[in-house]
């Protein structure tokens, strides 16, 4: 998914029922979209690699880039490699009316040399999507796409695009310099998560900090934030929507897990000790009983699928390890250490014991940083580093730093913020971290008391807003 929006609702009397269709729109992914459609206009054959995490757009992309385009989209399986280029066969009979394709007893480079010779220069789209299941089912399938394209498709007209999930897989096995595909790539995309402005999108009615607080579950994963219903709170939808079994975002990460990883329970007993507090490499290892040598791999490839993050506070060469995603961060704080409450119905026990408020006011920490780092929340001067600072007990949320000059910023999820105590306290930390700097500082906070300083640049909730918006254009 990635991009769907705006639902709305159709409603049509059959008897006694109402049956009411979601009508989905496409938006964002300009970037993407106009990166496809330039190569789409460029002459001779293209071979396009679109690859990021599960659940992040890229078929909803892909898909939208071939509408009203000639173009065959296969969707690769698990169940083997003669399945999938049985269903090729099938692809290119319906699309080329070639009966003679299903009875083909080939392997899937001379299927793709003989599709070649029948679309000449002909401008079409194949779009081979999950192309991770096959390199799983037979490694060699990179080799043998390397064949095709060599002996016969880099002289046609045909725009091959190879989409995948497995975010290490596909850089490692596709984009690489050992890869036999090295080299034949005329371009790439790493497809991202939304950025915070377009929840406004996705839901026009709710106020930023509902905004947040909903970004604070999902992120910037369409696929999550299109679960939630807009006629509801926050919290009706944590309710509804993650904590009560059968919903797919109940046991999501287990399913993520387990496609993506073959050690699904290492990979858990990992991410629970990172969520619960042991962020260190030998914290994680000491809780999970996983040798230090072995864990650093988990790790790895844990950080490569976006699901955590290494923490590098200011000043500091080592950090702590984050769980990034902020859908298996929620999940595993509050869903995962309460399942057994949660599989006999107890939802509402559960909402009274967790502690949303403190969880939100972490993110929007997070948020923060994000939007300055991504300038959505510009400060007055250019800077290229933006971090936290963390030392012997004490922190500050933000810490952005360019050439000459540091700025040091404290966030308070909070109504009615004071700035002056939190301005005493990040001048006393400047004295120990700047040199020979120009100085800035800044409070970000849901509304204040006052803020009444000259020196002291204050966000509230309303100027955050008008600040991404004017600057996103929305």
């Amino acid at each position: 998914m990635g991009i769907i929006i705006e639902r709305i609702k159709l409603r049509l009397k059959c008897g006694t029922q109402i049956i009411i269709f979601v009508v989905p729109q496409f938006v964002d992914r300009e970037r993407e979209l106009k990166f496809l459609e330039d190569k789409y206009k460029e002459k001779g054959a293209q071979l396009i690699i679109i690859y990021g995490r599960r659940r992040v757009g890229k078929t909803e992309l892909v898909k939208q880039f071939i509408k009203n385009k000639e173009a065959i989209y296969h969707l690769s399986t698990s169940d083997g490699i003669t399945n999938n280029v049985n269903k090729l066969k099938e692809e290119f009979s319906n699309f080329l009316r070639k009966s003679y394709f299903r009875s083909l007893n080939v392997n899937i480079d001379d299927l793709l040399i003989y599709f070649g010779d029948e679309i000449g220069k002909r401008r079409v789209i194949l779009v081979i999507d999950e192309f991770q299941y096959l390199i799983e089912s037979d490694k060699s399938v990179i080799s043998l796409f390397q064949r095709a394209w060599d002996e016969k498709l880099k002289d046609t007209g045909i725009f091959l695009i190879l989409t995948g999930s497995s975010i290490g897989m596909m850089e490692n096995e596709v984009l690489s310099k050992k890869s036999p595909l090295y080299g034949r790539r005329t371009g790439s995309w790493k497809v991202e998560e939304l950025s915070f402005p377009n929840l406004f999108k996705f839901f026009p009615k709710k106020d930023i900090e509902e905004l947040i607080k909903i970004w604070s579950i999902t992120g910037g994963i369409p696929f999550y934030i299109i679960q939630l219903d807009p006629s509801k709170s926050v919290e009706e939808n944590i309710r509804e929507k993650i904590m009560r079994k059968g919903n797919i975002l109940y046991d999501e990460p287990l399913f993520l897990l387990r496609e993506e990883f073959r050690e699904q329970r290492v990979y858990l007993s990992i991410l629970r000790a990172i969520s619960n507090g042991y962020s260190t490499l030998s914290q994680i290892s000491q809780v999970t009983g996983i040798d230090r040598s072995n864990l650093t791999s988990y790790l790895e490839r844990l950080e490569e699928n976006g699901i955590i993050e290494r923490v590098i506070p200011y000043g500091k060469k080592k950090g702590w390890y984050a769980i990034k995603d902020n859908f298996f961060d929620f999940w595993f704080k509050f869903i995962y250490n309460n399942l057994n409450y949660l599989e006999i119905d107890m939802v509402d026990e559960v909402m009274q014991r967790i502690d949303l408020n403190q969880y939100f006011s972490f993110k929007f920490e997070k948020l923060i940083r994000e939007l300055i780092k991504s300038k959505l929340l510009k400060l007055p001067f250019e800077y290229n580093l933006v971090t936290l600072y963390s030392h012997k007990g004490e922190e500050v949320d933000v810490v952005a730093e360019g050439k000459d000059t540091i700025f040091l910023g404290e966030v308070k999820w909070e109504e009615n913020v004071d700035p002056r105590p939190l301005l005493s306290k990040m001048r006393r930390i400047m004295n120990k971290i700047a040199e020979n700097k120009k100085e800035y500082y800044g409070v970000f906070a849901k509304s204040f008391k006052r803020c009444d300083l000259p020196e002291l640049l204050c966000y509230d909730l309303i100027k955050i807003r008008e600040e991404i918006l004017s600057f996103s254009g929305n």
